[in-house]
């Protein structure tokens, strides 16, 4: 039968307390928005096997105390309120008899599988319920650090929160166990720690989940869990938070899983209300969610998304577009989407190839797919990063849209298994600097390439094309004779073009091209073999209000000696001579190009490379 098991501390213990809470309720995504993104994202890691291309389902509702019920509950909760009130929980006003209930229940995946048997099993069910600050997930999975769980004990008033699960290895068997998440206390002079389960206790302590029929029934029908024997995992948080409602939940499933609902990849049934690829915009104007209305274009482009992703894109990029990407493109490849874009205001898929290399898995040839549309208005226009099925909102803050529309979308197994390794514990943002990238090599250099992408092929396909217009200055520069007077024989008329002779290109040793947090230089066409060997020196600094940026320069922004940023060089070598400044030296390739990236996007950064040699 299902108890309460609690753990006591032996004296030679390390005392723990659980201090990540706080990670999920914060200025930048708070409670209720980080309680939608979490359960969603086990549900789309979760997703069955033979659901791959149909849509994970997930049912929310908020269940209100019923007087029946009141039995129940106060016999379930009894044992655990003594802990709660020893660990410094507010309980004033708590009717432990009548707990208002959030589920979040979901279809179309596989429950919570694994050995639970087994402590040391890698499966879902121990990762879910027996490990903190550690995940088994990779590859394309959504989770990495084993945090996510913390939000449903944070939204509840005793940090309590039960999981009923049918697994797709055994359907039809209902697996119920409980779980509170409280500080170290002291209960009748003993001391216990953090982690309090709902279960049936099993060989050496450890809990197992309670199968009995008549246990799981009683529980399933007090909280209001329509889950009969479909595969999938359904959440029960008693005592919900006073400020979690419908209300709030329904613009956070709209803003945070607007991508994979719209293409189709996720259904949503929340308050009565399905929110679908149908249904969506419905949804949103009803309840006033400000992104229906200001993203009307995005929302357009997504589905837009959705009936190309499938096929076959523009164009595949070489793989060294890294280090040029205008040079990865043939002449007529180019100017056909440029056409295509600027012209057409058509959709452009471009595929731009990733190698990945990992310590211990070896080299992975991935991809990202990039895809961009100018607005059809004077609008400012909106980006995506998506990885596997979430949403990355941070990262939209390194593309300039310029009335374009554009989404960075990760699908493809290395690539979502990199970017899921650089994620935050929120994955609201990447960061090349991640612990868990220390297994893949020169990882920041490999995500400032793929955060870059973006911007570089709108850089690339939005330059204005040089054409010759004769008669592009004839209004100002050419006035109507208004005197009546001729001032000379009028020159005969010629059906001959005028000859307009070629401007010669100026020949140019080098060019510096800027990116999103760095820049590049790289040969020019001036660059031949008798010009070799040739050698550059590169000043950087960050600009200021007065003076010089290169004399004003400090240290304390960046020192290249101490290899602050990334530079990597091809066809060249470089050196730095100062903390703000290095040299490249070129002396046998005509073609050479050498990046630094790290630089801060938010201050404006000024460069300066010279001949030296």
């Amino acid at each position: 039968m299902m108890q309460l098991m609690c753990r006591e501390l032996h004296a030679d213990e390390v005392e723990q307390e659980v201090t990540q809470r706080d990670q999920f309720n914060t200025d930048e995504v708070n409670l209720t928005a980080t309680l939608i993104r979490e359960s969603h994202q086990n549900s789309a890691d979760a997703r069955a096997t033979g659901n791959a291309s149909g849509a994970v389902r997930t049912r929310i509702s908020l269940v209100e105390p019923v007087e029946t019920n009141r039995a129940y509950f106060e016999a379930l909760f009894a044992p655990l309120v003594p802990h709660v009130g020893a660990s410094g929980i507010d309980m004033a006003g708590l009717d432990t008899g009548m707990p208002r209930i959030l589920l979040i229940e979901d279809f179309g995946t596989t429950g919570l599988t694994g050995d639970f048997m087994v402590k040391a099993d890698r499966g879902a069910f121990n990762n879910f319920w027996r490990r903190v600050g550690r995940s088994d997930k990779g590859g394309a999975k959504g989770g990495r650090w084993g945090l996510g769980k913390l939000v449903f004990s944070s939204a509840s008033r005793i940090q309590t929160f039960f999981g009923l699960t049918v697994r797709e290895s055994d359907a039809k068997q209902r697996w119920l166990m409980g779980q509170a998440v409280l500080a170290t206390r002291k209960v009748d002079g003993r001391e216990y720690a953090p982690h309090v389960f709902f279960a049936e206790p099993g060989k050496d302590g450890l809990q197992l989940p309670c199968s009995d029929a008549a246990t799981v029934n009683a529980f399933a029908f007090a909280a209001g869990i329509t889950r009969q024997n479909e595969p999938g995992l359904s959440i029960a948080i008693p005592f919900v938070r006073d400020d979690i409602t419908v209300g709030d939940l329904i613009p956070e499933v709209l803003k945070n899983y607007f991508f994979p609902i719209l293409t189709g990849r996720l259904s949503v049934e929340i308050g009565g209300e399905t929110i679908d690829a149908e249904t969506f915009d419905d949804v949103a104007a009803r309840h006033s969610w400000q992104g229906a209305s200001s993203n009307a274009q995005l929302l357009s482009f997504i589905r837009e998304i959705r009936s190309v992703a499938d096929g076959k894109p523009d164009v595949i990029l070489a793989p060294y577009w890294p280090t040029g990407i205008e040079a990865s493109l043939p002449a007529d490849v180019l100017e056909g989407l440029r056409q295509k874009i600027t012209a057409d205001h058509a959709m452009v898929h471009v595929r731009a190839p990733v190698t990945l290399k990992h310590r211990t898995r070896g080299t992975s040839d991935t991809f990202v797919d990039l895809y961009l549309r100018r607005t059809t208005d004077q609008s400012r226009g909106g980006a995506l990063y998506v990885r596997g099925e979430i949403t990355v909102p941070d990262e939209a803050r390194y593309f300039s849209p310029r009335q374009t529309l554009a989404a960075l979308v990760a699908t493809h197994g290395p690539v979502v298994s990199f970017l899921g390794d650089a994620e935050n514990p929120a994955h609201t943002r990447w960061n090349g600097n991640a612990d868990k990238l220390r297994d893949w090599i020169a990882p920041s250099p490999r995500l400032s390439e793929i955060r870059s992408s973006l911007g570089k092929l709108q850089n690339l396909l939005l330059q204005a094309v040089n054409t010759l217009e004769k008669d592009a200055l004839k209004d100002l520069f050419s006035l109507e004779d208004s005197s009546g007077h001729s001032t000379g024989k009028p020159k005969p008329k010629s059906d001959l073009p005028v000859r307009v002779p070629p401007l010669g290109e100026i020949s140019r040793l080098f060019s510096i091209v800027e990116h999103p947090g760095g820049f590049s230089v790289r040969s020019a066409s001036g660059l031949t073999e008798g010009k070799l060997p040739l050698t550059l020196e590169v000043s950087i600094a960050y600009d200021v209000l007065r003076g010089d940026p290169f004399t004003k320069f400090s240290a304390f922004d960046f020192d290249l000696t101490k290899q602050d940023l990334q530079i990597e060089a091809h066809g060249a070598e470089w050196s730095a001579t100062a903390p703000n400044q290095f040299a490249i030296e070129c002396s046998a390739d005509t073609k050479f190009v050498v990046t630094c990236s790290g630089l801060d996007r938010q201050r404006d950064v000024i460069i300066k490379a010279r001949k030296t040699s």
